[in-house]
């Protein structure tokens, strides 16, 4: 069982002979996983396998003496080496120290978080290589409630479907609801678990507020019997008829106030009359205080009304940006809007220099600063240069071809026919290698020291041309294709390690013909239509086109959000080239070289 910081529930289709899945927990350790195989194995094969598998991880974790993000993603690695190649397996992990939530998928799946009214992804895959691991962590926040998917679950249920059923209800209601929607679709292996977390001083509070309403329930009852005790018994008892008698006696003491300034002789006052009159004036100015001091007390009634509604909301809403920024910045960036929203509306609402207005101010000041240090487009113009500032770009003016990539000697065009040589002034064509059915859905080009490589979608392969007595040979660049999937492929480029783009915003990186973790952090929004990537082995930072967001994103070579440029050419451009020594970027957009300066 979990601890008390987490409740959970767990959705499990059933098996078949073809695919199996579970739901698994022990301690803080959570995971989903489904296996899949093409023909039938001998009977409980996968029930079999899974569960070492399971018990694989287990001993593997428990045995960690420091559970941390490597140290934990190492016990997952050593468990996926109990995975057999011809088995397609969605593992989903999850667990938690302290409250920092660790992630980690192998294969396809998806883990997502719902936080306040917001439903968000923290990791996804669709990586169907059990040897592919993608990992984050984060900070947890209470009443977080995160929902681990294997990638059948997925397809079943929707991020929409998600959205209707995730509520503050209980995990174990949110599952009653989901389970006839997995139990009804075909998808043996779709499994989930929904989490939801509570953070110490929750729990705390919620003893202390049991604790405290059986304690005023005990004086209410106490209460009740004392009154019914103290209550006059005669049928005439009436607290108005007490008001009224008070009410009565202050009409002469008024009169006799204003009588006193009518007595003496020669408008003096004697000693008698002027004690009373001073003790008049006294209760007149105590009286006159209480008022004041009653409009102050409203006064400052009213003000802690106003601070209680919104600071611990907008602090709410602060820390929740905060503890996303690791995980997803969109929704850390919604957060903070929300915070800013909320104290602008009512800062104004408080006296100025009032211990709650200072702490308003700070809390905005706190939010302002995180929002100026949000990735932004930086502020730059693009003009229009003569062709030839960019030899790669000049090259695909003058001729047609469909993709282009240059070297310091010459510049290369990828045609469905053949692949050819240009000067570096775009002339000069002359075929080097001509296609004998080599490639059929070409999605990429690049070149790597003389040597070419043509990424095809139809064969999930890199043909790899090497030169060799004036000809070239051609090999592949993959031993083995398993796993691999190129369908969404739209660019590639190559400095040591190979960048494929894909049209969904994905960046798969490879070494060697192996695959390298490569996961997108810090960028403010998705990709929208991004069409090219650019590095060289010289530059220091991956350059993405996003034609959808009218920008050129860059990243580090491990995937790090470093900048981005926006510039409403980029909209409808085609290709572009980037001199990282000359901060320099050229885009070619209807027929025209545009310069951009990087920062």
């Amino acid at each position: 069982m979990a601890d008390s910081n987490v409740t959970f529930a767990k959705v499990v289709a059933n098996p078949n002979t073809l695919s199996w899945s579970q739901a698994y927990n022990a301690g803080k350790l959570f995971a989903v996983i489904s296996l899949t195989v093409e023909k039938e194995e001998e009977k409980d094969y996968l029930n079999v396998l899974g569960k070492e598998i399971l018990d694989t991880l287990e001993q593997e974790f428990f045995s960690l003496e420091t559970k941390n993000l490597e140290s934990i993603k190492q016990a997952v690695t050593v468990t996926s080496e109990k995975i057999p190649t011809d088995v397609d397996c969605s593992f989903v992990v999850a667990t938690y120290v302290g409250n920092v939530l660790y992630l980690y998928i192998l294969g396809g799946g998806k883990i997502s978080l719902k936080r306040g009214e917001k439903l968000g992804t923290l990791l996804v895959s669709e990586e169907s290589d059990a040897k592919s691991l993608r990992n984050a962590s984060g900070y947890l926040q209470n009443g977080d409630i995160i929902v681990l998917q294997t990638k059948q679950f997925e397809k079943v249920v929707s991020t929409q479907m998600l959205s209707e059923f995730i509520s503050d209800t209980p995990p174990a209601d949110i599952a009653e609801h989901l389970a006839p929607l997995v139990h009804e679709k075909d998808e043996a292996g779709a499994a989930g678990i929904i989490l939801k977390y509570q953070s110490d001083e929750e729990i705390k509070e919620e003893k202390l507020g049991e604790e405290s309403n059986q304690e005023e329930t005990l004086k209410n009852e106490v209460k009740d019997e004392v009154a019914e005790e103290e209550k006059p018994s005669s049928p005439f008892y009436s607290s108005s008829i007490q008001e009224e008698k008070l009410s009565r006696n202050k009409i002469p003491l008024i009169g006799n106030f204003f009588m006193l300034f009518k007595s003496g002789r020669r408008g003096e006052l004697n000693h008698p009359r002027k004690v009373i009159l001073t003790i008049l004036i006294l209760i007149l100015i105590v009286f006159i205080g209480s008022i004041i001091f009653a409009v102050k007390k409203q006064q400052d009634s009213k003000t802690t009304a106003i601070f209680d509604s919104v600071y611990p909301q907008a602090s709410k809403k602060y820390e929740e940006g905060k503890s996303l920024l690791g995980l997803n910045e969109g929704l850390a960036q919604d957060s903070f809007d929300q915070a800013k929203q909320l104290l602008d509306a009512n800062i104004n609402k408080l006296p100025k220099g009032s211990s709650g207005e200072i702490k308003l101010q700070d809390l905005l000041n706190q939010v302002n600063q995180q929002l100026s240090s949000a990735p932004k487009p930086n502020s730059v113009s693009a003009k229009a240069v003569d062709s030839t500032s960019s030899n790669l770009l000049n090259a695909e003016i003058k001729n047609s071809g469909l993709y282009f990539t240059i070297d310091s000697s010459n510049i290369y065009m990828l045609t469905s026919g053949a692949i050819y040589t240009l000067k570096l002034d775009g002339t000069g064509k002359n075929s080097i290698v001509t296609n004998s059915n080599d490639w059929t859905s070409p999605a990429g080009f690049s070149n790597y020291y003389g040597n070419l490589y043509v990424l095809d979608k139809k064969q999930n392969q890199i043909l790899k041309f090497v030169e060799s007595n004036s000809s070239y040979s051609k090999s592949n660049y993959f031993s083995d294709t398993t796993g691999i999937d190129f369908s969404k492929a739209i660019s590639m480029t190559i400095d040591s390690s190979v960048y494929v783009l894909t049209t969904d915003g994905k960046i798969q990186k490879f070494n060697k013909g192996e695959s390298v973790s490569f996961n997108i952090t810090g960028l403010d929004k998705e990709f929208s239509n991004p069409t090219r990537i650019f590095t060289t082995t010289n530059d220091n930072y991956v350059y993405i086109l996003d034609n959808g967001n009218s920008r050129i994103v860059v990243l580090d070579k491990n995937g790090k959000y470093k900048a981005q440029y926006s510039v409403s050419q980029i909209k409808a451009a085609k290709d572009f080239d980037v001199d990282e020594t000359n901060n320099k970027a050229y885009i070619l957009s209807g027929g025209k070289v545009y310069e951009i300066s990087l920062k």
